[in-house]
This record gives C-alpha cells, sequence and structure tokens, in this order.
C-alpha cells in the first residue's frame, strides 16, 4: 500500500478529531480522508478548515464529510468521538465519563460490526474503548494509542531531565495508559547504555501532565494526534517497527510493545524486573475489573435511545448484609436468585446500579481461568481443601490480592478483602453459578458475624414473626419438625440446618435463615405427600440440585420410594430452596424472633409426645471455625470465628435459655407429628 491509495477514516469533529485531521493532511499517510462526526454538520465544518489548510500548504490530501456507512471505504479507521460530560478529575483523568463513552464506543461498534481494517482507538478510557469496540465489533485489528502517547511522554520527559536528544532515550510506558502505567525502567538505555531512571519522579510526570495539560488548553490533543501518525504509518504497512499500543492481550486489553512488519504486529514484551512484573498484575487486574463496570451499563444508540447489554446483577439483602452477584452470563445470577430467593430478598438489580462491594463478579472465561491459574501456580502457594477440591492459594500482602485455584474444578478466584470483593472465573457456567452462589453466601456470613449474628445447628419454623428453634445431631428430625409444621400448617419455613441469631433490643433473639438445599429422605418425601410431586416435575423436563446423587434421580423417575443407602448413609433428594414453594407450596420466610426450643427424637411407631426434661445448649448448638471446615476463611471473607464472636454466643445461650424447651418423641406420620407439635408450641401462648 501506498500512503496515496490509502484512506483514512476519523470518527469525531471536536477538539482530538480536529488535530488528527489537521496532522493527517499534512503527514504523508493517506490520500483521502473521511469525516465522520455526531451530526453531518460538524464533519463539513471540519473538512471545510481542513480544505483550507491543505491549499495553503499544497496538500494531496482530499477531505470528505461522510456518514459512518461510508467508513467501510477506509482502509483504517481512527476513532476520536467523545460523549458529551465535563471531567473535574485531576487524578485518573482518562476515567472521567467512562461510561459516557463506552455508550458512545459500543454505538460504533455495531455500525461498524466485522469491519475488516485498522481501527485506532483514541477515546478515553483508551484501553477499556479498545476491548469493549474489539469485543462488540467483532474486528480483528483494534489498537488503542494510550501507551504509545506515554512512551513518548516517557522518553520526552526523561530527555529533558538528562539534557539528551529524544532519540537517544529507549524505553517502553506499557500496561495501562493511566495512573498505573508500567515504566519499564529496568530495560531503558540512553545513548545505547543502561540509566538509573528517577522512577518516582517520572511517574508522577505521567499522572499530572495530562492534567496539566487540560488544565491550561481544556483538551490534550496535539500529543494523542502524532500517536496516531506513528501508529496508522505501521499498521498500514507503509513502514515497519516498534511501537506500544493497547491490544487484546492474555485475557485483557494491555498496552504492549508489537513489532510491525508489513502491517502484522507481533507482541514484543521487554524484559521486567519483579516490581515492574507486579505492577503489570496490577494494571491488568485494574483494567479487568474497570472493563467490567464500563461493560454493564446502559448503551446509547446511534439513534438517542439506550440498550441494555449484556450484563446481570441480582441483590442478596439480609439484615444489613447487603451483596450483589455480577456477570454476563444470565445463569449466574439466576442461579443466585432461585438458591437465595426470598430467604435472602434475592432480586435483580440494574448493573450500572452496582458502584462498590461487598460484589461478586463471576465470568466464564477459560482464557482468565488459565491466567489466573497459572498465576497462582507460578506464585508462591500453599495447598488446602475448599469445598471438597484441592485449592491452592497464593496470598500477595503488597497487592491486598488473594488468588486461588482449583484445578480439578476448573474454578480460580480473586479476592480483594479491603474492597469487599471477590471474583470467580471458570469454564463451565454451572460451575461458575454454584461457587458464585457459595462465596455470595460466605461473603453475606462475614457481614454479619462481624456484625454480631452467631450461627445455630437448627431448623426453624416461623408463624406471625415467631420462631421455633429445633436442635439435634444429624438424623434427629430437625428437618422433619420443620418441614411438618411448614406443610401442614402453612408456617414459614426458615431454615432447615442452621441459622444466624442475634440478641436485640427487647431481650430477644432475633433469627436470620441460612440458605441451602435441602436433604430429603425417600420415607420423608413420601410422607409429606411431596413424593408424586417431584416426579411430576423431572418428568416434565425441571431438575433438583446438581449435588444430588444421579441414582436418587433415576428412582424418583422410576417411582421407587424405597430408600437409597451408600456406606451406611442414605442418598437423599436435594432440594433448591425455590422449590419448597413451587413444588410444594411451602412459603419461605426471612426473619423472626424466637420463642421457643424444640429437641425431638423420631421413632418408628411412636406416637408423638413430650418426654422428659429437655436440655440445654451447648457449644455443640453453635456452628465454629472447627465445624465449618468445608468453607475455610482462605478469602478472608468473614475475619472472625466461622460461628459468630465468643460475646454473641455466650448472650444468645443466655437469652434463650429462658425460653420454653420440649424435648419430643415423633413418629412417622407427619400429619400426626404436625398436629401435636402446633398444640405444642401454640404461639397465642406466648
Amino acid at each position: 500500500m501506498t500512503p496515496q491509495g490509502a484512506c483514512v477514516g476519523v470518527v469525531g469533529a471536536g477538539a482530538v478529531g480536529q488535530a488528527v485531521g489537521t496532522v493527517l493532511m499534512s503527514a504523508g499517510v493517506c490520500g483521502r480522508l473521511l469525516i465522520a462526526s455526531r451530526t453531518v454538520e460538524q464533519a463539513a465544518a471540519l473538512v471545510a478548515d481542513l480544505d483550507d489548510m491543505g491549499s495553503a500548504i499544497g496538500s494531496p490530501v482530499v477531505a470528505y464529510a461522510v456518514e459512518l456507512p461510508r467508513l467501510w471505504e477506509c482502509d483504517a479507521i481512527v476513532i476520536a468521538a467523545r460523549a458529551q460530560f465535563t471531567n473535574t478529575r485531576s487524578r485518573e483523568i482518562r476515567l472521567g465519563g467512562a461510561q459516557a463513552n463506552a455508550s458512545v464506543i459500543v454505538a460504533l461498534a455495531r455500525e461498524l460490526s466485522h469491519y475488516p481494517g485498522t481501527v485506532l482507538m483514541v477515546t478515553n478510557p483508551v484501553d477499556l474503548m479498545t476491548r469493549l469496540f474489539a469485543e462488540q465489533s467483532g474486528s480483528p485489528r483494534v489498537f488503542g494509542i494510550g501507551s504509545n502517547l506515554d512512551t513518548a511522554r516517557y522518553r520526552c520527559a526523561l530527555a529533558r531531565l538528562l539534557d539528551v536528544p529524544v532519540d537517544a532515550v529507549h524505553g517502553h510506558v506499557i500496561g495501562e495508559h493511566g495512573d498505573n502505567a508500567v515504566v519499564c525502567a529496568s530495560s531503558t538505555t540512553v545513548h545505547g547504555r543502561p540509566v538509573i531512571v528517577p522512577i518516582e519522579w517520572i511517574r508522577e510526570e505521567l499522572v499530572l501532565r495530562p492534567g496539566r495539560i487540560n488544565a491550561g488548553i481544556a483538551r490534550t490533543r496535539s500529543g494523542p494526534a502524532g500517536a496516531v501518525v506513528s501508529a496508522l504509518s505501521l499498521t498500514l504497512g507503509l513502514a515497519d517497527g516498534l511501537t506500544e499500543l493497547s491490544t487484546l492481550y492474555r485475557g485483557g486489553c494491555l498496552g504492549v510493545p508489537l513489532r510491525f512488519s508489513v502491517g502484522l504486529p507481533q507482541p514484543c514484551m521487554p524484559s521486567l524486573d519483579e516490581a515492574e512484573q507486579r505492577q503489570l498484575r496490577l494494571a491488568h487486574d485494574k483494567l479487568r475489573t474497570g472493563y467490567h463496570a464500563v461493560a454493564r451499563g446502559p448503551v446509547q444508540s446511534l439513534s438517542g435511545s439506550e440498550e441494555s447489554m449484556t450484563s446481570y446483577a441480582t441483590r442478596l439483602q439480609a439484615a444489613e448484609a447487603a451483596v450483589t452477584v455480577l456477570s454476563a452470563d444470565k445463569t449466574v445470577t439466576d442461579w443466585s436468585t432461585r438458591y437465595f430467593g426470598p430467604w435472602w430478598n434475592a432480586a435483580g438489580a440494574k448493573p450500572e446500579s452496582v458502584c462498590e462491594g461487598p460484589i461478586v463478579v463471576a465470568e466464564v472465561d477459560d482464557d482468565a481461568y488459565g491466567e489466573t491459574s497459572l498465576a497462582v501456580t507460578q506464585s508462591p502457594h500453599t495447598s488446602t481443601t475448599y469445598a471438597k477440591a484441592q485449592t491452592l492459594v497464593a496470598r500477595d500482602d503488597a497487592e491486598g490480592v488473594i488468588r486461588a485455584v482449583s484445578p480439578g474444578e476448573l474454578l480460580a478466584y480473586r479476592s480483594e478483602p479491603a474492597l469487599g470483593k471477590l471474583t470467580v472465573y471458570g469454564c463451565d457456567p454451572e460451575r461458575v453459578a454454584t461457587a458464585t452462589a457459595r462465596l455470595a453466601r460466605e461473603m453475606v456470613r462475614g457481614v454479619l458475624l462481624r456484625a454480631g449474628w452467631s450461627v445455630l445447628h437448627a431448623s426453624a419454623a416461623v408463624q406471625d414473626g415467631r420462631v421455633v428453634l429445633t436442635f439435634g445431631k444429624k438424623g434427629a428430625g430437625k428437618t422433619t419438625t420443620a418441614l411438618a409444621l411448614a406443610a401442614r400448617h402453612g408456617w414459614g419455613l426458615l431454615a432447615n440446618d442452621r441459622v444466624f441469631v442475634r440478641p436485640n433490643d427487647r431481650d430477644g433473639v432475633d433469627v436470620l435463615p441460612w440458605p441451602s438445599a435441602a436433604a430429603i429422605g425417600f420415607g420423608l418425601l413420601d410422607a409429606l405427600d411431596w413424593f408424586e410431586s417431584a416426579r411430576e416435575r423431572l418428568h416434565g423436563g425441571e431438575a433438583l440440585h446438581p449435588t444430588q446423587d444421579p441414582r436418587v434421580t433415576q428412582a424418583l423417575l422410576a417411582g421407587s420410594r424405597t430408600p437409597l443407602w451408600e456406606n451406611g448413609k442414605e442418598l437423599k433428594v436435594q432440594v433448591f430452596p425455590d422449590q419448597f414453594g413451587r413444588w410444594f407450596g411451602v412459603p419461605l420466610a426471612s426473619s423472626g424472633e424466637v420463642v421457643a426450643l424444640l429437641f425431638p427424637h423420631v421413632l418408628a411407631g411412636e406416637a408423638p409426645a413430650e418426654k422428659g426434661a429437655a436440655r440445654g445448649l451447648d457449644d455443640s448448638d453453635f456452628m465454629n471455625g472447627v465445624t465449618e471446615d468445608r468453607y475455610p476463611d482462605i478469602f478472608d471473607l468473614t475475619r472472625v470465628d466461622g460461628g459468630g464472636t465468643e460475646e454473641s454466643r455466650h448472650e444468645v445461650a443466655h437469652r434463650l435459655a429462658v425460653l420454653p424447651h420440649h424435648r419430643v418423641v415423633l413418629g412417622h406420620n407427619v400429619s400426626a407429628n404436625a398436629e401435636f407439635l402446633a398444640k405444642l408450641v401454640d404461639l397465642h401462648t406466648f
């Protein structure tokens, strides 16, 4: 390709677009220049001004005002479009208006879907907008000019500091075009020799420089225009050489050195010392987080209407604990909505309203999983068991980040405790959804425990806000008792295995549910008259919780009520929380205050009756770090004992001790059990 035969398009006739157009009229990289802007009048005005310039300097470049579809004629398109907003930032200046600019970029990407030529992104934040345009458009050659400009500024600043020509300085600035840009000081040379770079001064200069320019002339323009010309020369194949551009790289979008040969790029990373590697990881992580922030907002279409981008959010609320689940995969947020349901007031939220933690972000992304997994295995790490899976954990105290990977589950994690944020990466949507719900629950638990709640090993049923707790070891009848009251007398099911409790200001104890799937044996399922309902649902194509053994599903489908056993343990039906209401008509409750305690023992053939004095509570009735060893606090989500503080547990036990305690024997007749229990704990007597 020759410069005379090249056609370059520019989107945006604002300050930067004007500067780019001006430079292209004289730079000798194209013969035709097509200008598109928000209105044809704006584009025409800039073209008229450029024509005047071309006439004055004798430029062979011919400029045209066009509408967007004409840009398909171009060999390269420069995007310098900018939404209308006022940027008041003095630091992180490029992040100003990120969401507004994202709307414009997505609209352009849809208009230029699968454009085959080169796209150069100038719009800030350039790394995020480059990735956004690339992923939304599907175009194969999308680059951002940010690191090119940063490198030019670095070389200029160092040259002036050392009083040498700019072309004597060779070095790179990579990673983010922003305050976390990575200055490759360890590989910088001056006149071909290594040099000691005053790194803190350089970093401060790169951070403050755009702010000074904006304060003085309202907008940086000449520097970006120069970076555009430099990049066009290489991307159009007019010259070969090395330059720094933002590009899709290792699962994200980073500024990296690219060596161009006849217009084809090849990454060419310099050697980095340990501090520079750490800074690059920080930049990469920051850009990944920033990308999800801009990619979940509303999109401004070219007609001016707003469209929804493919990002979803579910908000969980239990007392003072509020946690958001965010994902581009609706499977993940739907899973959390049905799992937590009314228990934790799970409801859809507008993704753009999510501005801070606590938050769990889920990415179904093979590359992100692989990258995080590699980061863990290449760092000092420990091995533990989490959720029954071997998990490798790498802590970086300097960054305040905990990374982990469960190779057998193809799941990886990144926890930022100080920000209240945890990200889950994985390859399979269902596994990611399950892990995300589990970690969202752990995040809520952490907030509640730090707020003075404790965890009791008990089931709970509630009527008119008054709660009956049922205690006992595994198999004692906790689930049987709660479900009997809920199924036969319309009580709300508050929890089937454990609850949160906290002393209130009325000398009582408040209760919140602990959402979880319920394990129900075939005998109880049949006694509750739920067996046929479950079987019909399965035949209709619905499914129970994925932790259920396939043999249980097969038995249900076949209509077999014979309990299944393995190694002395019954294989039970695993019921999703939302299925209690949809399948069996049992309402779920979200809170209440304790009024009575039950201690059941289920015996076949027995008539329900109260038997002897009930025991009091002891430490075994509270969950703690030892009993919660399936989910050790490897991500620093709880940061207190897994069952609550000792003070809280002691006060809860003290207050519950004065309430009615009933030790009962129950048989297998659910209706008889329900009638007996309802009379025994007649709430009207409290």
